[in-house]
């Protein structure tokens, strides 16, 4: 299953409507949405689960929007410190939560000396546990920036790439997404691009 439209990334559901999982659909579907995007796991952790009750909040929401016929994502922002961990906990709120879809958010971390490695263990170990799960990378724009970030070792094993083309305190977005384009069809291998852009 692809994504196509636009989307909407949640990182704190309760910065949303309040946390209001039918008002946060309702806003979604009113917006012309076709899918979103929610933090589900950083690091070896769940993510948006209340620390104070322990309810995750992520069910409702999912439940919501997929009522509205919207499609549901989750993403993770790893960090490679336990990679089998970060597999797993994936692994673990893709089944449960009944996600479409996976986005990997894997930053500086990865630009550490042998990440490489690192890399191939949690894609390895996240592949296995998701076999017919489509998976996205969601990092840096330009990666000639970044050569040492293990570019392949990530995309291999997605169906997607999701640069984060931000263009805060630029004028030239088009011209930025062009650029970000060239230089991944540059790199082996290639994933057909969906741009991740600000909003506010």
């Amino acid at each position: 299953m692809t994504l196509q439209g636009k989307g909407f990334m949640i990182w704190k559901i309760p910065s949303c409507e309040g946390g209001n999982a039918d008002a946060i659909a309702s806003v979604a579907q009113a917006a012309g949405l076709t899918h979103v995007l929610i933090k589900i796991a950083d690091g070896i952790y769940s993510y948006n689960v209340d620390s104070n009750t322990n309810v995750d909040l992520v069910p409702p929401v999912v439940a919501a929007l997929k009522a509205k016929g919207l499609q549901v994502w989750g993403w993770h922002y790893v960090y490679g410190y336990n990679p089998l961990g970060e597999a797993h906990i994936a692994i673990q709120r893709v089944n449960e939560l009944g996600l479409e879809g996976y986005i990997i958010d894997a930053e500086g971390e990865f630009k550490l000396d042998g990440r490489d490695a690192v890399a191939t263990e949690y894609m390895n170990e996240l592949r296995r546990g998701l076999p017919n799960t489509p998976i996205a990378l969601c990092s840096f724009r330009f990666p000639s920036y970044h050569p040492q970030f293990p570019w392949k070792e990530f995309l291999e094993k997605c169906d997607y790439n999701m640069p984060q083309v931000y263009w805060q305190e630029a004028n030239n977005p088009g011209e930025q997404l062009q650029r970000c384009v060239r230089e991944f069809q540059a790199l082996t291998p290639y994933r057909p691009i969906m741009p991740t852009g600000p909003v506010y």
